[in-house]
Order: structure tokens, then C-alpha cells, then sequence
């Protein structure tokens, strides 16, 4: 019974989790895969910790868990919103939990080789899944600025390629292993493949499907973990057990080697060669100025950090601190959740004793890796799946360098798998005496379970209720987005982003007072919510309370100078309480960010005449009617002043 539950709650980590559908939650909420993974690792580390507490004596284990707790602990500690605190340590936790279940699992009989081909085979049906996507067989309606890019279903090609890469130099060094040859005739009779030879097509097959999987995410990033990949490989063919691995099967790791060379040069070609990748590239600059952001953070918080989860909430703050006021229009308030970059994400986060306790598990993971190779009582398959795990690593953490994968589950989950290769393919002595639980044992696990269970129903049901929420506010119907807002606030009442959800249902049925009544709680929740703030002025706007708005505006400005949209309400304000020349210069700076909106210079011509400054009046006028003829207070404010049309 106890190794049938042990089958069934891996199969739930390393299948289940990355098979969730992204669709099926809204963002910003702890999501069912994430559920699910946890509810996994909970009944391993409780096992282990009733049969086998030597799996958390492992030096590895020990860094990790420190690595978690210390970022959770530090991060309640100091994080300016705590509720986005819990969701965002939950990749954490996988890790640290999959590498428990992974050494537990295989000390009781589980083959490692086997969890390998299970991730091997979810991988392949999400490289499938991502290829009808891009054939357009998929009618889900996905962000459109991806295009036709494969999402599979991770909800995002960055995902995508994350994991695929990580599992595409793991399936190629499995397949290197497994050599076998065709079918062949003899004595005019068939002689079948062997089970091994079945494995390798099988395995081939898998390889070629995470490689065309891959190249349909388009996510340059994963193209330059796998060459990273690759490098890895290639130098470890001079080493005994590469060696080995290339002279079995010598055919199949040129050709592939030639596809990929070829195949980085037609990238190359096609996109004007290594320009492709200069810092002039849109996304290549978003992610230097992400790593400029970041390192504002850390100079400000080197030691204490500013909490998982963090970054979208101190980002609004600190983005307009690169540049000087003359040219903020050249760099408008954007917004972003992440880094880009774990390593620089985890030193953000929880400061630079995480980064420390993080490299620490690194480094003493290529230790336990290389006195695994260097053990002679290791055998040597055990040592070629020790090369394809750390291979798969390689690519991960080169992933990892220019976006997120370790903050996302299923590759929360991977990385826990692939650390624990050097401990389950090493010394690993199995576990004796009875595997069953007793009676109280038994108990106190499900216990443990049930308490998961009920947690996790309840993020789940936040989560479906801000999917919910925001899908029937977009759509317009008016009693099912408040009904859903209720709902969500009553889950999520600590969260921001469920009271900014019920003030968009608030107002979409023109309930103004309630809406800003929200939108005020989620201000008092997230001081830097700064759209939250903008969103207030508009509505004192409406209400003639220009003073009011006016330091709304001035609020949201203060955290985000170089947010254009505070700038419109304050020149309205400004106008309105008759400070002409101060609402001028507010238009005036409206304009460097939207050189050709005409509304704004039929505002700033108003307020020109009220200045007496005729000329320049009519100039913007003759601008404005310049951008939209039909414009007819514009051609009215002309005529006034004798210009004829």
C-alpha cells in the first residue's frame, strides 16, 4: 500500500503538476498545480520524516531547506504587502520538497531513471500540445502578442522553453545510452527489436519532439541555454564517461550536434546574425533595464532584502530612478513581476544571504556530483545518468539567467529532481524494516494532508474567483463581476489585487463611491499601488473635487514621476483650480509622451489664452485641427480668433 501511494503522489509532481492547465486559474494566486505539488511533497517530507529522517541529515538537503526557510522567513519579515509572501514561496518549497521526495522515493525502491522518462514523456505531450497550438488547433484565446508561438500548457512560451530545455540534453544523454540498432533480416526472417532498442526509438523520438517543441517557442533565451547545454556536453565527450557515451553511439550524436550548428546559423542568418542578440533588441532591453532596477534594490536593501513576491510591488517605486526628469518620456512607467534573472531575483528578494545560501546548494551539489563520478563503486550507468541530470541542470540554471524558470512549479519541480541525481545515483543504501505507517502514523499524515487540502481549496477558489472577476468585468455583465468581486474579496481580504479586481466591477456598474472605496483599500494594502491611484483621481475628477485629484495625482506621481497618466488628471486639475501656467507646463509635459494627441493641445491652447499668450494659442489650435479636422471645438476656438479654415 505505502509504495503504490509512494507511485501515486510522484506521478502527481513530476507528471501531474506541469500538465495543469494554466487556463484554468487567473494570475497572481497560488494556482492547482501548485496545489497539487505541494500536496505531493507534503506526504513525502511527512513520511520521511516517520520512517527515514536521514534524508534531511544530506548536507544538500540541509542548504536547501535553510535556502527556504531563511527567503519565507526574511521575507514576513520585511515585505511591504505579507499576503503575496505565501504564493510566492511556494516554487521554493517544491524544490526543497521534490529533492526530499526524490531520495525518499528511490531509497524505497523507486528507479530514477524511471522519473527521468516520466518528465521525459510530459515533456513531449507539452511539446505536442505547444505544435497544434501554432497550427492554430488550439481556439483558445491566447495574449496575441505572442502570436503564434507555443504556450503548451504553462500559459506562456517563456515557461515552455524553460522546461523543455531542461529536458532536451537529459533525453539526448538517455538516448546515447541506449543504443540498439534497426530490425534487421536474418536468414530471411525479421528478428525484432530488443526492449532496449525499443527505448531508443521510443527516446529519439522524444528528443526530436522537445527539440521542434522548443524551436516553436521562439524564446531566445532557452536557445542560448540549450548552446550552453551543449558546450557542457561536448566537453564532457573528452571525459571517461562521455567518452563512452559518444563511442556507442557516435552516428546519432553528430548528426544531432550538425542539426543544432546548422540550425544556429540559419538563426543567425535569418535574423542578421549576432545583432540578433545586441542590446538594441526590445527584449534584450527590457531585461537590461529590469537588471538595473533590481540592482537598486539590492543597494538599498543588501541585507535584509524586500521579500518573495516583492518586485511588482517596489517596481513602480524605484523605475524612474535610472533616468532624469527630461527623459522620463523616453522611459514611461512600465511594470513588471520579475527580474528576468533568478540569481539576481533570489539576491532582490531575500537579500544577499539568500543569494549566498543559494549558490551554497550549487556548490555543494557539483561537489556531491563530482565524487559521484570519482566513486569507483558507482557503477557506470549510474554515472551516464548522473551526466544527463547535470546536463539538464546546466541548461535550467542557463535558462534561469535571462528569465524565471525556478519561480514557476513545474520547473520548481525539475530543478528538485535533477538535484537529487548525485544522491540517489551514489551511496544510496536502501531503507530496511517495515515501509507501512502505523495506525497513529497513518493518522497524523492524513491530518497533514487534510490541512494542505483545506489551504489549498481556498487559494484555489480565490484563484478561480479573480479569474472570474476580471473575465466578467472585460465582458461587460455587471451583476456576475460583482457577485465573483464579492466572492474574491471575501477569500483574498488581505490582497490587493482582489480589492483593484472588486473596484473595476465596482465601476463598471457605476457605483463610484463603492469603487473608490476599493480602490482606496487597495492603496492602504499597497502604498505604491500607483494605477490604483491614478484610477482615484480620475474618479474626483468626475465628481468636481479637483483638489482632491490634484493630490491623488500628485501622490501617484511621486512614486512613478514618469507615469504619463497622473500627468493628463493633474493639468486638469490644475486648469480647473485656474493655476493656468502650472496646468500649461502639465500639458506641455503630457505632449513629450504623446507628441501627436490632439486633445491635449486644444487643452494647452485654452490655457495659453488664459495666459494671454494668443500666438501661441493659435498654434496649438491649428495643431490639433492639423490631427483631427473633424475637430469642431477646435475650428470653433480658430474662428474666434479670426483664423480662417
Amino acid at each position: 500500500m505505502t509504495h503504490r501511494m509512494n507511485n501515486i503522489f510522484m506521478a502527481l509532481l513530476i507528471v501531474w503538476v506541469p500538465l495543469a492547465f494554466f487556463v484554468r486559474a487567473a494570475d497572481g494566486f497560488t494556482l492547482a498545480k501548485e496545489v497539487v505539488g505541494f500536496l505531493a511533497v507534503t506526504y513525502f517530507v511527512i513520511t520521511a520524516i516517520l520512517k527515514d529522517r536521514s534524508v534531511f541529515y544530506r548536507p544538500l538537503v540541509v542548504l536547501l531547506v535553510l535556502f527556504a526557510l531563511w527567503m519565507t522567513l526574511d521575507s514576513y519579515a520585511v515585505a511591504l504587502v505579507k499576503p503575496f509572501v505565501g504564493p510566492a514561496s511556494f516554487h521554493l518549497w517544491l524544490m526543497a520538497g521534490t529533492l526530499v521526495a526524490v531520495i525518499y522515493g528511490c531509497s524505497r525502491g523507486l528507479a530514477y531513471e524511471r522519473l527521468l522518462r516520466y518528465a521525459a514523456g510530459t515533456g513531449a505531450f507539452m511539446a505536442l500540445y505547444g505544435f497544434f497550438q501554432v497550427l492554430g488547433m488550439d481556439h483558445f484565446d491566447w495574449n496575441t502578442k505572442f502570436q503564434a508561438r507555443a504556450f503548451a500548457t504553462l500559459g506562456n512560451p517563456d515557461y515552455l522553453g524553460g522546461y523543455l530545455v531542461a529536458l532536451l540534453p537529459v533525453v539526448f544523454v538517455l538516448t546515447l545510452r541506449t543504443y540498439g540498432q534497426m530490425p534487421f533480416l536474418l536468414n530471411k526472417k525479421v528478428v525484432p527489436a530488443t526492449s532496449s532498442q525499443k527505448s531508443w526509438f521510443w527516446l529519439r523520438a522524444v528528443t526530436l519532439l522537445l527539440f521542434v517543441g522548443l524551436l516553436l517557442t521562439r524564446v531566445v533565451g532557452s536557445f542560448l541555454a540549450l548552446g550552453l547545454a551543449v558546450v557542457f556536453l561536448v566537453v564532457s565527450f573528452l571525459f571517461p564517461i562521455g567518452r563512452d557515451l559518444f563511442r556507442k553511439n557516435s552516428r546519432f550524436a553528430l548528426i544531432a550536434l550538425g542539426v543544432l550548428v546548422v540550425g544556429a546559423g540559419a538563426y543567425l542568418y535569418r535574423h542578421g546574425g549576432l545583432s540578433a542578440l545586441s542590446a538594441k533588441q526590445a527584449s534584450v532591453e527590457q531585461r537590461i533595464f529590469n537588471y538595473q532596477v533590481a540592482w537598486a534594490m539590492v543597494k538599498d536593501h543588501p541585507w535584509t532584502g524586500i521579500g518573495l513576491g516583492q518586485v511588482g510591488v517596489q517596481y513602480p517605486k524605484y523605475q524612474a530612478t535610472l533616468f532624469a526628469p527630461a527623459d522620463y518620456p523616453n522611459h514611461p512607467f512600465v511594470y513588471s513581476d520579475h527580474v528576468h534573472n533568478d540569481f539576481l531575483q533570489f539576491w532582490v528578494e531575500g537579500s544577499t544571504v539568500g543569494l549566498v545560501l543559494f549558490l551554497g546548494v550549487l556548490l555543494v551539489y557539483v561537489l556531491a556530483a563530482v565524487r559521484t563520478f570519482k566513486n569507483p563503486e558507482v557503477s557506470r550507468e549510474n554515472k551516464e545518468l548522473l551526466l544527463a541530470s547535470v546536463a539538464g541542470l546546466v541548461a535550467l540554471l542557463g535558462q534561469s539567467l535571462s528569465n524565471f524558470p525556478l519561480l514557476v512549479a513545474p520547473m520548481a519541480v525539475l530543478f528538485g529532481l535533477l538535484l537529487a541525481a548525485p544522491l540517489v545515483l551514489g551511496a544510496l543504501v536502501p531503507a530496511r524494516g517495515n515501509p507501512n505507517l502505523s495506525g497513529p502514523q497513518q493518522a497524523f499524515l492524513a491530518l497533514g494532508l487534510l490541512v494542505v487540502l483545506i489551504l489549498g481549496t481556498q487559494a484555489i477558489a480565490a484563484s478561480v474567483a479573480m479569474r472570474d472577476t476580471i473575465g466578467e468585468t472585460n465582458a461587460g455583465k455587471k451583476e456576475l463581476a460583482l457577485q465573483f468581486a464579492d466572492r474574491l474579496t471575501q477569500l483574498s481580504e488581505e490582497d490587493p489585487k482582489a480589492w483593484k479586481a472588486r473596484a473595476a466591477a465596482l465601476a463598471l456598474a457605476e457605483k463610484n463611491d463603492d469603487a473608490y472605496a476599493a480602490y482606496e483599500k487597495t492603496v492602504q494594502l499597497d502604498p505604491n499601488d500607483v494605477q490604483s491611484l491614478a484610477e482615484m483621481a480620475i474618479f474626483m475628477v468626475k465628481q468636481g473635487k479637483f483638489a482632491e485629484a490634484l493630490d491623488l495625482s500628485d501622490r501617484a506621481l511621486a512614486i512613478a514621476p514618469n507615469y504619463f497618466g497622473p500627468v493628463w488628471t493633474r493639468a486638469v486639475c490644475l486648469f480647473q483650480l485656474k493655476r493656468y501656467e502650472e496646468s500649461a507646463k502639465g500639458f506641455e509635459s503630457f505632449l513629450a509622451y504623446a507628441p501627436n494627441d490632439a486633445q491635449t493641445y486644444l487643452n494647452v491652447g485654452v490655457c495659453y489664452i488664459q495666459l494671454h499668450r494668443k500666438a501661441d494659442a493659435i498654434a496649438a489650435w491649428k495643431k490639433c485641427y492639423q490631427l483631427d479636422p473633424n475637430n469642431a471645438q477646435a475650428a470653433l476656438y480658430l474662428k474666434s480668433q479670426g483664423v480662417k479654415l
